[in-house]
């Protein structure tokens, strides 16, 4: 009876005690929720930052393969006349003739191949003429050589000999 009393009088204040309770509990609720998607959504923005600083190395990786594309653009035979001669002025050779060779393509390159006659007076000629050709801003690959000795001319007992070389040079184009 005492319990039943006690309710009775005090029925308001029981139910308010109840409700509160409640609201406390699903604030507790919400907020556990609320705390949880925060936590989701910090992970998703700590994966995007990885995401866009890959994307930025991509872009500048992009940036690179450009610039070395620009450096291997394509030659044409005018141009290639033009390298030899800068190199030939240079070095005690004579570039004698260029001819266009094999085209070789792949996926991603050109590989063109020229067939070039130097004459050059000695070896160490010769040795220079390469050594520039290579080093030349323009990618020469040398792949063959073929050195002959051509007498050119006499004069009291001493022979002067020229080397006529031929190589064969290749550039690479990107596509």
């Amino acid at each position: 009876m005492i319990a039943i009393d006690f309710f009775s009088k005090n029925k308001d204040k029981i139910i308010n005690a109840g409700v509160m309770l409640l609201a406390i509990f699903v604030a507790l609720y919400l907020y556990s929720m609320q705390n949880q998607q925060l936590e989701s959504l910090k992970e998703s923005k700590s994966e995007e930052m990885r995401k866009s600083e890959v994307i930025a190395s991509l872009e500048r990786v992009e940036k690179r393969i450009g610039s070395y594309k620009k450096t291997f653009t394509g030659k044409d035979l005018g141009s290639v006349i033009d390298a030899m001669t800068d190199i030939s002025k240079d070095t005690r050779t004579k570039v004698v003739s260029v001819k266009p060779g094999t085209e070789q393509r792949q996926s991603d390159y050109i590989k063109t191949s020229f067939l070039i006659v130097v004459r050059a007076a000695d070896y160490h000629a010769l040795g220079s003429f390469i050594s520039k050709l290579e080093n030349y801003k323009d990618l020469f690959l040398v792949e063959d050589i073929n050195i002959t000795t051509v007498n050119s001319g006499q004069s009291d007992k001493r022979v002067d000999t020229d080397l006529d070389i031929s190589l064969k040079i290749s550039t690479i184009t990107c596509l």
